[in-house]
């Protein structure tokens, strides 16, 4: 999988504006940032595969919305059990298995926007089993 893009294939960034910024929002402690920062070649890669596929502007923004709590999940989770070691694709990997983890204010979420993050999952879970 390239995991390096140039200005040409970054066109989902136009749906993402705030992309690059994700890992500062999802952190708690320094150590999250980095972390965080490794999770974003793999999001850019299903994003633009989500992208190129011509979905709606307002499908791609669920599933743009719901990586976002996806991402934020994961950094919780490590930063909570330390698990920085933790090679950031295996837990990427782990954290999307099964419909993925559940995010922290998961019990506000009505059971439509759970189906939505649980597809999202499945999606991103395929998507990585077909990048390598």
């Amino acid at each position: 999988m390239n995991l390096i893009w140039s200005s040409e294939t970054e066109s989902f960034r136009a749906w993402a504006p705030d992309f690059d910024r994700w890992p500062k929002s999802w952190m708690g402690v320094a150590e999250d940032l980095a972390y965080g920062k490794k999770l974003l070649p793999w999001f850019a890669g299903f994003l633009q595969a989500l992208y190129d596929e011509g979905l709606s502007r307002k499908t791609f923004a669920q599933y743009r919305d719901h990586l976002w709590l996806l991402g934020g999940s994961i950094i919780s989770q490590v930063s909570l059990y330390e698990e920085y070691q933790v090679d950031p694709l295996e837990k990427l990997r782990e954290s999307v298995a099964d419909d993925g983890i559940l995010p922290d204010d998961y019990d506000q979420m009505t059971h439509a926007e759970l189906n939505a993050l649980a597809r999202m999952c499945r999606r991103f879970e395929k998507f990585l089993g077909a990048s390598l």
